[in-house]
């Protein structure tokens, strides 16, 4: 079976959840994704915060339980999920319904050079389900259409791990003002809440 790229996966995401608040890591996951879905306001691009996007999430998700939105997705790298591990054990505590986390796992940081991460040696899933909430592998577009289809369906919260190649886009910096990125963002909240 040929490997995603995180295009491909990226699209894929944004095809399922397309009005739903999405929390990008930074680097090569947001540029990718504006390459695939443009600017949209129910995306925060986090940038320069390895490791955050799950704590981030987690706290979007408690405060966005009882809205209208189905799920609040978190799109990770592996070498960002390692940094910020310790999201995990108050991700599994705390139990957000709404949450989705997505872990494209290339084996590298690829925002910092491709250099190898720890992936090769952690069962993701394995340790999500240490702390207490559901995880999957995926591999494969079929087999992450019917993982986010599901997770539509379940309450979370859910860490999907997906297997992607090591392929990244050559694109130019994502150099948008931070503040600017998050009012956007907290404004669609309001509105669609």
């Amino acid at each position: 079976m040929e490997q995603l790229t995180r295009l491909e996966a990226l699209r894929l995401i944004d095809a399922t959840f397309p009005r739903d608040p999405i929390v990008l890591t930074l680097g090569t996951t947001v540029r990718e994704m504006l390459q695939v879905a443009g600017l949209k306001s129910n995306h925060l691009h986090v940038l320069d915060s390895m490791g955050l996007p799950p704590a981030i999430g987690l706290g979007l998700a408690l405060g966005l339980d009882n809205s209208k939105f189905e799920k609040l997705v978190v799109v990770e790298g592996d070498g960002s999920l390692l940094m910020g591990f310790s999201a995990l054990s108050t991700i599994g505590r705390l139990k957000p319904r709404k949450l989705l986390l997505i872990v494209l796992d290339n084996g590298t940081y690829a925002a910092t050079g491709d250099q190898p991460s720890g992936a090769a040696e952690t069962d993701f899933v394995g340790v999500a389900r240490a702390c207490g909430f559901e995880g999957r592998d995926v591999e494969g577009a079929a087999d992450l259409e019917r993982a986010l289809a599901e997770a539509r369906q379940t309450d979370g919260p859910l860490l999907v791990r997906v297997k992607i190649g090591p392929q990244n886009l050559k694109t130019g910096y994502f150099l948008e003002d931070p503040v600017v990125l998050c009012h956007s963002f907290t404004e669609f909240l309001k509105a669609n809440r």
